[in-house]
């Protein structure tokens, strides 16, 4: 089993603060919608002077995947398995390479579904099970109902989720055609 270091959000950033990171993560987040967790683990890698692996999938919805496309260059790593990626600024500089500059990404060509076949195929599948992608968890388990929880059930990865969230997503998902159907009969 690997060794896992917990880390508070608001201990991140109160003890590795970065001006730059924090505002190149500002603007990405008013033009993309960013989600805070980027910002988060930038700190964190620059911070402890490590790269880290960061999970981002190629998803139309993903506001992280089009921010790289739209200022980066994906460059291959030179140290470690094929198929992992690098950022590098198109120009000078950008505020996504500054915020993604110390990940490798080693799913950006890979949608939600293709990388459960490869967690399949290479064993991961018990870790993989122990991920989330939640905003607002409950009681230490997805919500259900913010935007990743939407995409993952969205985009074939309702397993990943528990009962509880799916059936929150469900009720969701049932309030908002409702909620649809009443507005187009007013119109």
């Amino acid at each position: 089993m690997l060794d896992v270091e917990l880390y508070d959000r608001d201990a991140i950033c109160r003890d590795f603060p970065n001006k730059g990171v924090s505002d190149a993560y500002g603007r990405l987040k008013e033009e993309f919608g960013l989600g805070y967790q980027y910002e988060t683990f930038a700190l964190l890698c620059e911070g402890l002077g490590i790269r880290a692996e960061c999970a981002v999938e190629n998803s139309p919805r993903s506001k992280a995947k089009r921010a790289i496309d739209a200022q980066c260059l994906l460059v291959p790593c030179d140290d470690g398995p094929r198929g992992r990626f690098r950022v590098v600024s198109k120009g000078a500089s950008s505020d996504a390479a500054t915020v993604f500059g110390q990940f490798d990404f080693g799913m950006l060509g890979v949608s939600k579904v293709e990388a459960k076949r490869v967690a399949r195929e290479s064993g991961w599948m018990p870790i993989m099970r122990r991920t989330w992608f939640c905003h607002a968890p409950l009681n230490g388990k997805p919500c259900g109902t913010c935007n990743p929880c939407k995409d993952a059930m969205a985009e074939g990865m309702r397993w990943r989720m528990p009962l509880s969230s799916r059936l929150r997503y469900h009720a969701w998902h049932l309030r908002t055609a409702a909620a649809k159907l009443r507005q187009s009969r007013t119109d």
